[in-house]
């Protein structure tokens, strides 16, 4: 099966990529100040994208079409759903397919069918969330925690864990440094945004 996505409608002002506002980070974070506001706003970009790469998903807000192609004698099993790309899926506008009925899952974007895909199917629908405001509390707490972690490791270089004068031995330690697995996003990170993460088995 071959899927081809489209956006075909998306207002910038909700479409992200950002998870949470400038204010709500700096509120979170309990700065009152301008002085950082220009470095925060690219951060809480930066870190949106991060995180949205990490989940294979983009979580703002569109109108999109989908549509799967099933290679020449090829059928899905009855009752396997197609999983469109963004969700939650707030309107479905439309589903193309020589098949019959269907039925879906708005919250995990499934759609499937009883008698099982087969041909072609074309899905037009809106789906993900309004950015920032409707971004689910577990993501805004992932880029408040990711900024906030930026911000505490400063310009220290954040491969030095250990320093040593005399008698007297300071060691460092972030959350940053807390799985070996994690890449650029903390252990903390990562287990607030688990549940978000999209799933692909090949």
């Amino acid at each position: 099966m071959h899927s081809i996505f489209e956006i075909t409608e998306e207002l910038p002002e909700t479409a992200g990529p950002d998870l949470i506002s400038l204010d709500d980070l700096k509120l979170a974070l309990g700065i009152t100040g301008t002085d950082e506001d220009a470095a925060l706003q690219a951060q809480i970009t930066f870190q949106s994208r991060i995180i949205a790469e990490y989940c294979d998903r983009r979580f703002g807000y569109a109108k999109a079409l989908e549509t799967f192609t099933f290679d020449p004698g090829e059928t899905m099993l009855v009752r396997q759903a197609l999983t469109l790309q963004l969700y939650p899926v707030a309107e479905l506008f439309d589903v193309v397919t020589a098949t019959a009925a269907y039925e879906f899952d708005p919250a995990s974007g499934r759609v499937w069918c009883e008698a099982g895909w087969a041909d072609k199917v074309a899905v037009s629908y809106g789906g993900g969330y309004n950015l920032p405001d409707d971004a689910p509390a577990r993501l805004q707490k992932a880029v408040i925690e990711a900024v906030n972690e930026r911000r505490t490791v400063g310009s220290r270089d954040a491969g030095v864990r250990e320093v040593q004068h005399g008698d007297t031995r300071i060691s460092y330690f972030t959350p940053a440094l807390a799985t070996a697995t994690s890449g650029y996003l903390s252990a903390v990170v990562i287990d607030l945004i688990r549940p978000f993460r999209r799933i692909t088995v090949a």
